[in-house]
């Protein structure tokens, strides 16, 4: 009977076995999946007993490459896994009703839409008709609505001079600092092209047209292409990303290093990797008053709770880490130059007070690699003390003058940032080209220091004229001049003014810096001539001095170490 049964049926009973098959396989792929995540999550958890000088690389000892065998995954508790898993809640059936009582004005403030719009609605009866579905126009109304926002916000933004309006330029190779760009003639309106030089660019020492750095990029491209061909995790890693971690590595004197696609990435990666390693403490992130947008937004996502410490006040940092439970894991997250102020960080201090309250320290050293120190491993190596902080997040696209960013710490940390950081995980890894570029320009810049020292002394001269001259500079302790302008528009017309003049200085407005302390943000580089230098300083002082903006001092508020410029 059997027998007859299935060759009668036999198709029908292989398709109901298969399907059976694979949904058990896919089950246990799934459970083993999830106990797997939940082993490599619970492995990065620091021991209880105590506060820690230092991180102590045992505590992430074990990462996704370890061997482990069978039974202990089959043995590990899934708890971290249910929860990391949390994340990617189940699929449920909408409820229309309850869809509408969410569209309220009591839940305006949990929404962007309803928060932008709320006095609308209470005023608009086809709005609120829209909202409650009961007009044949709904949608259009909706979309209206949206839009009316959409010009809203860009209209506050104008209001309040925080629209931003990019100038594009071109650069040249063998040009540096000349860049060309169009611009229209007052009179007639035509469109021309004029010649400007750039005094706030970020390729501090011009590598991004160095010799060294385009042969690199040229034969890379013409061996490999131009993408990578996928995320690290699947088809994208080459032997080009793990030299050029290696090079980054040592040049911080650390262990191991992570390329990213940029150092703001890089910087919402250390965060999500500290805080899947420190799932199960009780945590306290200290953040400095001026840390950078990527610092800030990483901190955010990481949910930790935070403190911060008013900007290079160390004494403050001190009395926010006695007030802080000695069993709590402390984060104390600064940087060395700071962008915008150009102010220095008392880096020595900090890592004396992070090793004493037991804290891990994270510095950021985005304006000072390359260009600071012997080799240019940034102002931990300038004042001797490369290789102490336990993790440095640093970029390829500023000194080195091609684009990504890194981060270096001892390889255990390292590969905990490898194994759950979501801005590394999925996204597209860094093109095999970029990387050769990189590459051959850190290697340029450790072992060459022409550049480096060019325009650490020019730089040193301008600040130094600056202050002869009573231009109202902010601060003179490190190669980043800016100049105190207070008020966005005028700081806005300042910059049109000089470009017409042929010089190219970006204003920085809010959000960029608080509201009253709007700034020129000026650099100088290797390529910049006396020349140049000159004719930049007589029309600051013309315009400045046009607009009143000239001091009988300088208003520096900080001074540059005697070794600033090493």
């Amino acid at each position: 009977f059997f027998f007859f049964f299935f060759v009668l049926f036999r198709e029908q009973v292989v398709s109901v076995v298969s399907v059976v098959v694979m949904m058990m396989s896919v089950f246990a792929r799934q459970v083993l999946l999830g106990r797997c995540v939940g082993k490599v999550c619970s492995a990065r958890q620091l021991s209880t007993s105590g506060s820690l000088s230092k991180v102590d690389d045992s505590l992430f000892s074990k990462t996704l490459t370890s061997a482990e065998s069978e039974e202990e995954v089959a043995h590990d508790n899934t708890s971290t896994a249910l929860e990391f898993e949390s994340r990617h809640p189940n699929i449920e059936l909408v409820d229309l009703a309850e869809v509408k009582k969410g569209l309220t004005l009591s839940n305006s403030g949990q929404c962007p839409f309803l928060s932008g719009v709320e006095a609308r609605i209470k005023t608009d009866p086809e709005l609120q008709a829209a909202i409650n579905y009961d007009t044949p126009n709904s949608a259009n109304v909706m979309k209206q609505a949206i839009d009316n926002t959409m010009n809203e916000v860009l209209r506050n933004l104008q209001d309040q001079k925080r629209y931003r309006e990019f100038k594009y330029f071109q650069r040249r190779v063998g040009q540096h600092p000349r860049v060309v760009h169009e611009i229209a003639d007052k009179a007639t309106g035509e469109i021309g092209i004029k010649e400007a030089v750039t005094w706030c660019s970020n390729d501090y020492l011009n590598m991004g047209h160095h010799p060294v750095v385009l042969h690199a990029m040229s034969q890379a491209l013409m061996e490999q292409g131009a993408g990578a061909g996928g995320t690290r995790n699947i088809s994208g890693s080459n032997v080009i990303h793990s030299t050029l971690e290696a090079e980054l590595a040592s040049l911080c004197h650390l262990e191991a290093g992570l390329i990213f696609s940029s150092c703001y990435n890089a910087n919402l990666g250390v965060m999500e990797g500290l805080a899947a390693a420190f799932v199960d403490r009780d945590v306290m992130v200290f953040s400095d008053q001026e840390n950078h947008a990527s610092l800030v937004q990483g901190i955010r996502n990481s949910r930790l709770p935070r403190k911060i410490f008013r900007h290079n006040d160390a004494d403050h940092l001190e009395e926010l880490l006695e007030q802080t439970p000695e069993n709590t894991t402390k984060i104390v997250i600064f940087e060395s130059v700071y962008s915008m102020s150009g102010t220095l960080a008392p880096v020595d201090r900090i890592l004396t007070l992070c090793e004493k309250y037991g804290a891990v320290s994270i510095i950021d050293e985005v304006h000072a690699i390359g260009l600071y120190g012997e080799t240019g491993a940034g102002v931990l190596e300038m004042i001797n003390q490369a290789g102490r902080a336990d993790l440095v997040t640093g970029t390829l696209g500023k000194a080195f003058g091609v684009s990504g960013g890194f981060v270096a710490g001892s390889k255990n940390l390292i590969d905990v940032i490898r194994s759950t950081s979501s801005s590394f995980i999925f996204t597209t890894s860094m093109p095999p080209v970029v990387a050769a570029g990189a590459l051959a320009s850190v290697r340029h810049v450790r072992k060459c220091s022409d550049e480096r020292r060019l325009m650490q002394e020019k730089a040193t001269f301008i600040k130094k004229r600056m202050t002869e001259l009573h231009l109202p500079l902010m601060s003179d302790a490190t190669h980043i001049m800016p100049l105190l302008v207070g008020e966005g528009s005028l700081c806005k017309k300042l910059s049109d003014e000089l470009l017409e003049r042929g010089i190219y200085i970006q204003p920085i407005n809010y959000p960029s810096v608080p509201k009253g302390e709007e700034l020129l943000r000026i650099t100088a580089g290797p390529k910049h001539t006396k020349e140049q230098i000159e004719y930049l300083l007589d029309n600051l002082v013309d315009l400045f001095g046009k607009y009143g903006l000239l001091t009988s001092s300088t208003t520096k508020t900080h001074t540059a170490p005697a070794t600033a410029t090493a």
